[in-house]
């Protein structure tokens, strides 16, 4: 029986050497090298394969031969090479924008030190780096880009423990894609590849928010594949900070003086007509976006009482022959 920090393929992984594990994980390392080899093999054969008979087209076949097996050689060692350094290019890719900002300040101080010597390139490349946070749109505009380097680990993170709860352990792991800020928190973009889908991620989307210190998650397909889904990491809430709403974008346009003076309606009135110009009312109801409906002229209550007495009037004659329809 295996034990609780084995993983597939024979691989036995104690908490102690759990705790001290690299971030390129050497049993992907062996794997990849046991891939490496099958590669290496079957692109060798395949571009040699191809290459013979159009070299046979050029020069003679002992030649063509020669050519196509030394083609086949070099394409099988570059596919062998790519599949060995696969893990440390993807682990390069997760780190893509750490590595690109310290580049640019070993760059900067570079620049700087032939120019104002060591310490003082030291002192201005701090100043560069510090002064932004102080300036509160700098600041927010670091913060929100600071949060998506890290949610893209905390998201790959999430993945592997998801996976190490299924009992599985691949060199198959989703590769996190691009990260960009939104009104709400980050993000980000995955290709799920073998040993994690979508379904598994959307039923775990509280522990998808734990690990990335996050109020809440959502998880969604950002295109046709299957394989191909978009991440929602929300910080904040939104309307908890306020919408702002265009009144005064929405009234643009419209005169107040057209409006109907509100002390001259009558006191009998049920109503007050806001405006009987055509022309307001379709403003109006572009705005709000509500048709207008026919209004029937409005009646005084005295206009209304007499209706209903001259009803009453028209009713049957209640002579001695009448006998009501109850009886």
């Amino acid at each position: 029986m295996p034990s609780n920090g084995s993983r597939s393929g024979g691989r036995k992984v104690s908490s102690g050497a759990r705790a001290a594990q690299t971030l390129i994980d050497q049993f992907e390392v062996g794997s990849a090298k046991r891939r490496a080899k099958i590669t290496g093999g079957l692109a060798a054969f395949a571009v040699a394969l191809v290459a013979f008979p159009i070299a046979v087209l050029v020069t003679e076949w002992a030649t063509a031969l020669f050519i196509a097996v030394a083609i086949g050689a070099a394409a099988g060692v570059v596919a062998a090479v790519l599949t060995v350094v696969w893990p440390v290019l993807r682990v390069a890719w997760h780190w893509a924008g750490e590595l690109v900002l310290l580049g640019v300040l070993i760059t900067l101080y570079a620049v700087l030190a032939a120019w104002v010597g060591p310490y003082g390139a030291l002192a201005l490349v701090a100043l560069l780096v510090g002064v932004p946070w102080f300036i509160p749109p700098a600041n927010r505009w670091l913060n929100h880009w600071g949060w998506c380097m890290v949610t893209r680990h905390r998201v790959r993170v999430a993945c592997d423990s998801f996976i190490e709860g299924k009992g599985v352990r691949s060199s198959v792991m989703p590769l996190i894609l691009l990260a960009r800020p939104t009104q709400s928190g980050e993000r980000v973009w995955l290709w799920m590849r073998g040993d994690l889908t979508l379904d598994q991620v959307q039923e775990r989307l509280d522990a998808l928010a734990s690990v990335c210190w996050a109020n809440s998650a959502d998880a969604r397909p950002a295109g046709q594949k299957a394989a191909y889904a978009v991440v929602d990491i929300h910080r904040r809430d939104v309307l908890a900070e306020g919408v702002a709403v265009p009144v005064e974008s929405m009234l643009d346009g419209i005169d107040p003086d057209s409006y109907r003076d509100m002390a001259d309606v009558d006191e009998d009135d049920e109503g007050v007509d806001v405006t009987d110009d055509p022309v307001i009312q379709a403003q109006l109801d572009e705005l709000t976006g509500k048709s207008r409906r026919e209004r029937k002229p409005r009646q005084a209550k005295a206009d209304k009482a007499e209706d209903a007495a001259v009803v009453r009037q028209e009713g049957p004659d209640e002579d001695e022959g009448f006998i009501p329809a109850f009886i």
